[in-house]
């Protein structure tokens, strides 16, 4: 799902011009939301990780990050957290069509970089919540298991295809494992967004059902995409589209919450 739609087949006629206008909404608000993840994650822990402040990434009002004396376990969640921005440029990166056709060594490359860095984020997030600590919250800590095991799931066959040179099926992998890696970016879009909308932070059991949704609505609205691209007609592509559309103003929305919530805490050094 990118720009134009061209990682698939493009959709021919009107029904599927309205679902390529659809897409590339959805990836011009998904890329502008990500570069202001991206500034968070450096601002806030980039700046006190090189700084030495560690104590500092608990600052941050949902994760206690750093634990003295935990050595390794302070590394994994900083090479966690912090090649998370690095994944979120590079997956980006191999949305954008014209560095594939004409920079295709770095798209190789790049996404060589990409699913090895998706594989050592994923294994540093199993780490941190089955053995750094007594799980706070089973079924939380459980979805995080899930979507860690769909990263490498997908990461591995994006790979096994770009290695039979299947180029068809590597791209679908690999939109899967790109919206599975950006789980905790989406959290953060529905957290912001519900708070925008309700004024009120949502209860454990709903959060814990955000968890899910973050890692598995977007897997479900790229495989509407796929089927419509594939085999729709025209009140199917119509109706992918209009759920393309409003994934976007969520996301969108949620945008704007998180600059509101999370990046005055770099700039005014509020929680």
């Amino acid at each position: 799902m990118t720009a134009g739609s061209t990682t698939i087949e493009k959709p021919a006629g009107q029904p599927g011009a309205a679902l390529r206008r659809a897409a590339g909404a959805w990836f011009f608000v998904m890329v502008s939301a990500q570069w202001i993840f991206v500034f968070y994650i450096i601002g806030f822990y980039g700046v006190r990780t090189f700084s030495g402040n560690l104590a500092s990434w608990n600052g941050h009002p949902f994760i206690k990050g750093h634990v003295p004396g935990d050595l390794a376990g302070n590394v994994a969640f900083g090479a966690h957290v912090l090649l998370a921005a690095l994944i979120t440029m590079g997956g980006t990166l191999q949305l954008v069509p014209q560095v594939r056709s004409h920079m295709p060594w770095f798209h190789r490359w790049n996404g060589r970089l990409f699913l090895s860095l998706a594989i050592l984020v994923s294994v540093a997030g199993f780490y941190m919540v089955w053995l750094r600590a007594p799980p706070d919250d089973p079924l939380s800590e459980l979805s995080i298991s899930l979507n860690g095991l769909l990263i490498l799931v997908f990461a591995t066959l994006a790979w096994r295809a770009a290695a039979t040179r299947n180029v068809a099926s590597h791209r679908r992998w690999a939109l899967r494992a790109l919206l599975a890696v950006n789980g905790v970016f989406f959290l953060r879009l529905i957290f912001s967004s519900w708070l925008l909308l309700t004024q009120t932070e949502p209860s454990a059991a709903l959060f814990v059902a955000f968890d899910y949704l973050a890692f598995l609505l977007p897997l479900v609205i790229l495989q509407l995409y796929l089927h419509a691209s594939d085999r729709g007609g025209g009140l199917s592509n119509y109706a992918v589209a209009t759920v393309l559309y409003a994934a976007s103003a969520i996301m969108a929305l949620g945008a704007v919450g998180f600059s509101l919530i999370f990046v005055r805490m770099i700039v005014f050094g509020q929680n």
